[in-house]
């Protein structure tokens, strides 16, 4: 073992990294969560980061954990697993930052460029899925209430990912000027 590799134990769901310098080097590269001077990423990012050789997963006895382990575990959490990797890593690969969003669905993701950040809201979605008019409303209201724009991230059979920019439709009405009264036409 090499003084620089990145040792994270799995602890109830989460991948935990305690080492001071590995803690800032990857809370800087916007990986995890901090908690109590530790490190806790998800499994989706502890995978993404084995798969990339990053870090090493280790169970708290010390048993190596690899990809296909972290793998088969979120499989058994979540069905969907393979495909929030899937475009977590298409994002990341793209040198953006990525976070888990309050649905397993949803990625917060931002870019940074040049002076500004663009911050969007990823909805996560197999092709073919039906999507009811209020889900969708629900998702584009929680991307507004965050500042983030709404991104559908479509995935195909064959997993690739192809990204819609979902832009609001705002409603106008009748323009009201002072002191002018506004009638139906039919009105005499």
């Amino acid at each position: 073992m090499s003084d620089d590799e990145i040792i994270g134990i799995l602890k109830e769901g989460f991948i935990v990294i305690g080492d001071k310098s590995a803690v800032d080097f990857l809370y800087q590269k916007g990986y995890g969560f901090l908690k109590e001077e530790k490190l806790y990423l998800t499994m989706v990012e502890a995978a993404y980061m084995v798969y990339r050789g990053f870090i090493k997963v280790k169970t708290e006895d010390g048993k190596n954990l690899g990809f296909k382990d972290l793998v088969g575990m979120g499989l058994r959490e979540n069905p969907d697993f393979w495909t929030i990797l899937n475009v977590y890593a298409d994002l990341r690969n793209r040198a953006l930052i990525v976070k888990p969003g309050i649905d397993p669905l949803e990625l917060m993701v931002d870019w940074k460029k040049k002076n500004r950040v663009r911050r969007m809201l990823v909805r996560i979605v197999k092709e073919g899925t039906r999507l009811g008019f209020i889900v969708f409303e629900d998702m584009f209201r929680r991307a507004l209430e965050s500042g983030r724009e709404l991104v559908m991230a479509v995935v195909d059979k064959e997993g690739v990912v192809s990204y819609y920019l979902v832009e609001g439709v705002s409603r106008v009405g009748p323009e009201i000027v002072a002191g002018i009264e506004v009638r139906d036409e039919q009105e005499g």
